[in-house]
């Protein structure tokens, strides 16, 4: 009798283990999900970057031909 309590008792554990297994696989699961956003989120703000990169290079065109335009200026002053 002891045996097949010790057997049903094991076997009831291998459930409980197969099951926890279950949920740590789930677990997974969604940490790849949530991992496959961020990496969504990091494209996006690279993307942002070189958006900002280019407005950058934009703004420092304006910047040089401000300072052209005002050496232009100063030299017509004197």
């Amino acid at each position: 009798m002891h045996k097949i309590v010790a057997f049903l008792n094991a076997e009831g554990r291998i459930d409980i283990a197969e099951g926890r297994i279950g949920i740590v696989d789930e677990h997974i699961g969604i940490a790849d999900e949530r991992i496959g956003i961020a990496e969504g989120y990091i494209d996006i703000a690279d993307e942002r970057i070189g958006i900002a990169d280019k407005r950058i290079n934009i703004a420092e065109g304006y910047i040089g031909i401000a300072k052209f335009n005002l050496l232009r200026i100063n030299q017509m002053l004197y």
